[in-house]
């Protein structure tokens, strides 16, 4: 009898741990993920975004006002950057910071000499030719006057004529004077015409001579100097791509480089358009400086962008703000980036998870909620999220415990309405 009962205890015992067995390796999955506690007490809600320090206030260097102002017929449109200092050099008023390539002013010095000398020649040409022409009319009015002299002669003499010969020698003395008038005439417009062409001839020389001339004195101040004392950084093109050697500048794109003053840094971010409601100037900013990992930095919201720009690469629509910085003792630099961590209310006594905890399906939050052995998917309500965890604001009790990932039953699982 007593090995009967030692056998059913054995039973037993096989069992129960057959019953343990299944409910572990059921939920096989929890023991991969992390079990946190629902906790309650103060929470920071927060918007956080990446941004780069920028001088509010610096000294721009940018290509020669020369070409900036240059005619768009001399066609040069834009120029490489064939050398540069390294961002980050000090320089003082007249230092050498970059090196323009000349090698297109070059090729339009060229084309503009030789239209100039097919220029000059137009020019000869068409004094030449007002000198000849004129030089011929001037005789057809002498010629002309010279048959006024003589008519006038004859009508004298016709005095011992009849009465017919004196009429028609009246008659072409008239014609005669005409003539002359005529001749006179023709001879003012004439003279007009050829000073048009000589001055129109004359001006297109002188306009290449003058486009040589710009692009002789573009192409000596090719050498980019600083306009002042400063910390050399670059600027960065329409695509934010940063110059320097090798990029091109134009009279769309006329920046080189900076020189900012550091005493006025800020923060320039872009915050997403879900967010940027819940932002407002004046708002206190924890910043975290990449070149300065073991130290948070405070700032303030000064402005706030009113019109949002797709962010590049991300199919999302940003509206600029930006944060001055308070630099805390440390030399902060243009570039730099940030992140930024927008304080946007404080809250106290209110239960939070951490963000990992938190699942999403069909737009409705949910977390895997330990319920004795079983795990259940409880739908919860969510009032706002910082860094690191989220605010609950239904579904959830201090104290429950939620994983931080999916079970290996979570395909199983009903959704447990809040």
């Amino acid at each position: 009898m007593k090995k009967i009962w030692q056998l059913l205890i054995f039973l037993g015992i096989i069992v129960i741990a057959a019953v343990i067995y299944y409910f572990v390796t059921r939920e096989g999955g929890d023991k991969e993920a992390a079990i946190v506690k629902v906790e309650e007490g103060n929470f920071e809600m927060t918007v956080t975004a990446m941004g780069e320090l920028e001088a509010l206030v610096s000294k721009d260097i940018t290509i020669p006002e020369i070409m900036q102002n240059m005619p768009w017929s001399l066609r040069v449109y834009q120029l490489p950057i064939n050398d540069m200092v390294k961002e980050g050099t000090v320089v003082k008023r007249g230092d050498y910071v970059a090196t323009l390539g000349a090698m297109s002013i070059e090729e339009n010095i060229k084309r503009i000499t030789d239209l100039m000398l097919s220029r000059e020649v137009e020019f000869e040409n068409a004094k030449i030719d007002s000198s000849l022409v004129l030089s011929e009319a001037r005789d057809g009015i002498r010629r002309a006057k010279d048959v006024v002299t003589d008519r006038e002669i004859k009508l004298e003499q016709s005095i011992y004529e009849s009465q017919a010969v004196q009429r028609q020698a009246q008659i072409n003395l008239e014609v005669s004077q005409r003539n002359f008038e005529q001749a006179e005439r023709n001879y003012i417009s004439l003279k007009r015409k050829h000073e048009i062409k000589v001055d129109r001839a004359k001006e297109n020389l002188n306009k290449e001579i003058k486009d040589i001339e710009l692009l002789e004195n573009l192409k000596k101040e090719v050498i980019i100097k600083a306009p002042g004392r400063g910390l050399i950084v670059y600027q960065r093109d329409y695509s934010g791509e940063k110059i320097k050697p090798g990029s091109n500048v134009s009279r769309w794109q006329p920046f080189i480089a900076m020189l900012p003053d550091l005493t006025t840094l800020q923060s320039v971010t872009y915050v997403k358009e879900i967010d940027i409601a819940k932002i407002d100037v004046g708002m206190i900013v924890r910043l975290k400086i990449d070149a300065f990992p073991e130290k948070d930095f405070n700032g303030e919201i000064t402005r706030i962008a009113n019109v949002g720009q797709e962010l590049s690469g991300q199919f999302l629509t940003g509206f600029k703000v930006e944060i001055k910085v308070d630099p805390a003792g440390e030399t902060l630099l243009p570039g730099m980036t940030s992140t930024n961590i927008i304080i946007v209310q404080n809250l106290k006594d209110v239960l939070t998870v951490p963000r990992q905890a938190i699942f999403t399906e069909d737009d409705i939050f949910f977390v895997y909620k330990k319920d004795g052995l079983s795990t259940i998917k409880q739908e919860v309500s969510i009032g706002g999220e910082n860094e690191t965890h989220v605010l609950i604001e239904k579904g959830l009790q201090k104290g429950d415990k939620v994983l931080t990932q999916p079970p290996k039953s979570a395909e199983d699982l009903n959704l447990v309405s809040g």
